[in-house]
């Protein structure tokens, strides 16, 4: 049984339909919840698949468990994610599953990288449901395996770093509570991951970096 099901909203209400009957007949905790994550542009046969998604889960009556769907703008990518993470992020401690549904390429990217970049405490299952097909492909638990490859001491340095502004090692160390030489390690290792980059003999967080810091 799960506490909470994603699923991510395409053109059709088929595949939606059939991840959730799936885990309704598997089960559902009580309070779980159904998350739907949507683009924020419109489109009217995406409209159509949610207002039929949400009549079927009527009809389903399904005991204290919730339908909501979430709004992610996708004009910009690395911002996309930190929707998705944030609300992954407050599903970390729960038993969570993810069905990567519809066609929306972006929105399913976004959905999928949130998921590879959150601290899970217990890591979803993930599927694929194959449009036409009626069927679900299951996917490994990526997460647990492809995490940040740098230490949590010197991931802490990015949540001091806001998007767009430049840090040369003084400002940090008047953030952190340690010792510059430590810093500088912590930045040139940052560096070599794609995390920070070097600007004028300064550290900018990259977007990658916004991406596997913490929320928050």
């Amino acid at each position: 049984m799960i506490d909470a099901l994603v699923m991510t909203l395409g053109f059709e209400p088929g595949p939606l339909v059939s991840a959730m009957a799936a885990n309704a007949a598997e089960g559902f905790e009580p309070g779980a919840e159904i998350v739907v994550f949507a683009p924020s542009f419109k489109d009217e046969r995406a409209e159509r698949a949610w207002r039929e998604l949400q009549n079927i889960f009527s009809m389903m009556k399904l005991r204290d468990v919730s339908l909501r769907r979430l709004v992610i703008d996708l004009s910009d990518f690395t911002s996309a994610v930190l929707q998705v993470k944030n609300v992954f992020t407050g599903l970390r401690e729960r038993r969570v599953k993810i069905s990567l549904t519809g066609g929306m390429r972006a929105l399913i990217l976004a959905v999928f990288v949130a998921y590879l970049t959150t601290k899970w405490e217990q890591v979803p299952e993930v599927e694929v449901f194959l449009e036409g097909r009626g069927e679900a492909l299951k996917i490994p638990r990526l997460a647990a395996a492809l995490g940040p490859r740098v230490s949590e001491r010197k991931l802490k340095v990015l949540d001091f770093m806001r998007p767009g502004s430049a840090y040369r090692i003084g400002d940090l160390a008047g953030l952190l509570p340690q010792e510059r030489s430590t810093i500088y390690r912590h930045l040139k290792s940052l560096a070599e991951a794609g995390l920070v980059e070097r600007v004028d003999g300064a550290f900018k967080i990259t977007d990658l970096g916004l991406m596997l810091r913490n929320v928050g």
